[in-house]
């Protein structure tokens, strides 16, 4: 645990909407082919990360050091501990005086000026799981140096959050405490998950009046359903775990629904409080879950997560940036908006599958074989369809299926 706490979290969560750290390929490239790499040149690629010990953070960096770097000729330079727009700018502005020639980003601090800070210094930027407003996509979409987004976009998110609550109101329980994150701090991704809860519990009968003037969250009202709401991040003083505790405790609670940060935050309070309590939550397939599912009495009970490969395709649109052929991976002549889904589990079983698959980092769940079929320089005859088909296609499902063809 950092020591501020709280600014940690709000960093993290920033990410879980959207979800993550931020990757960049630095240099002076530009769509013109003057970045290129030349022929036999290590590429460095700069990485902006929200906290360097996340668990998830940890699990995207070794697929890219342990990996990828034995697999090509690159190099990933991590940045720092990034919550603030200052940070990420700081953060940018070191990676172009190491000549890197693109930026990953599994941050959001301020994407726009971001965005910006990169091209100015002629490095490509993309958002390596994660998506952006409409807004910010407008503001931005014509910048050449900007590639696009590749993640979980605000309909996934409502999905994931839809799919949870709805998994327990089907399993009979009526008793339970919502867990709303940064949605007061603005963080979109936890706004579209409680959105997703709401809808369930609407479709159940329950009647959700809509937030007052200057709030964020409203009221439920129910004659079958106990719905208590908790928001917000861990403090120094205490008071959040206070909170938790009083609501968690409260006589016949049976399920906690997070928009994230689940068993890092709750884990110990349920069972302080009681142990029998399930805890569903947005993730990573990281071993701390994994010893959660294992846990006796079970800490963890759904795990709706990402999985360390899935920043393949990141890479590889980099790659073809950096190669020169940026031109031929854009969505009619802008950057590309790019979806990806989570893997839900529901079952010690099915998170004991996923986890073994996703933390494979020999021969990963994206490998070479796959990367090489999206680097325009490996493969010329790789269309900007074909990308993003495979890119957008990373469902546990489709993913199994691709490994068991390797065999």
């Amino acid at each position: 645990m950092k020591k501020n706490w709280k600014k940690g979290l709000i960093a993290f969560v920033t990410m879980m909407l959207l979800l993550i750290p931020v990757l960049g390929a630095c240099g002076n490239g530009s769509s013109d082919n003057e970045g290129s790499a030349k022929s036999g040149e290590k590429v460095s690629i700069g990485v902006l990360i929200y906290d360097p010990s996340d668990s998830q953070v940890l699990a995207f960096q070794k697929y890219y050091n342990d990996y990828i770097a034995k697999n090509y000729n690159v190099e990933f330079k991590f940045s720092d501990a990034i919550s603030t727009a200052e940070e990420e700018k700081s953060a940018i502005e070191n990676f172009a005086s190491q000549n890197c020639k693109a930026v990953i980003a599994l941050t959001q601090s301020d994407m726009v000026a971001a965005i910006n800070e990169s091209a100015k210094a002629k490095m490509y930027y993309i958002v390596g799981v994660g998506t952006m407003t409409d807004e910010q996509y407008e503001e931005t979409k014509d910048n050449e140096y900007f590639l696009g987004t590749i993640g979980p976009d605000l309909a996934s998110e409502e999905k994931a959050g839809y799919d949870m609550a709805k998994h327990y109101i089907a399993e009979g329980n009526t008793n339970f405490v919502l867990y709303a994150g940064g949605m007061s701090y603005g963080v979109d991704a936890h706004r579209k998950r409680f959105e997703g809860f709401v809808k369930a519990f609407q479709e159940a009968g329950v009647t959700y009046k809509k937030p007052e003037s200057g709030k964020f969250i409203g009221e439920f009202e129910s004659d079958k359903y106990t719905i208590q709401v908790l928001e917000g991040f861990p403090d120094d003083a205490g008071a959040f775990y206070t909170e938790a505790q009083q609501k968690l405790g409260e006589e016949g609670v049976q399920t906690l629904l997070s928009v994230g940060i689940g068993l890092e935050v709750f884990g110990a309070t349920i069972s302080n409080v009681n142990p029998e309590i399930k805890l569903a939550t947005v993730s990573a397939f990281t071993e701390a879950y994994k010893d959660g599912f294992n846990a006796n009495p079970q800490q963890i009970d759904y795990l709706s997560g990402t999985f360390p490969a899935m920043i393949g395709p990141t890479f590889a649109a980099v790659m073809n940036a950096v190669n020169g052929d940026s031109k031929d991976f854009r969505e009619d002549g802008q950057a590309f908006r790019i979806t990806q889904n989570y893997w839900n589990a529901q079952s010690k079983d099915e998170f004991d599958t996923m986890y073994e698959i996703a933390n494979d980092f020999k021969e990963p769940a994206i490998n070479k074989a796959d990367l090489d079929k999206l680097i325009k320089k490996n493969n010329e005859d790789i269309t900007y369809k074909e990308f993003k088909e495979f890119a957008s296609n990373v469902d546990f499902e489709t993913i199994q299926q691709n490994i068991s063809e390797r065999e």
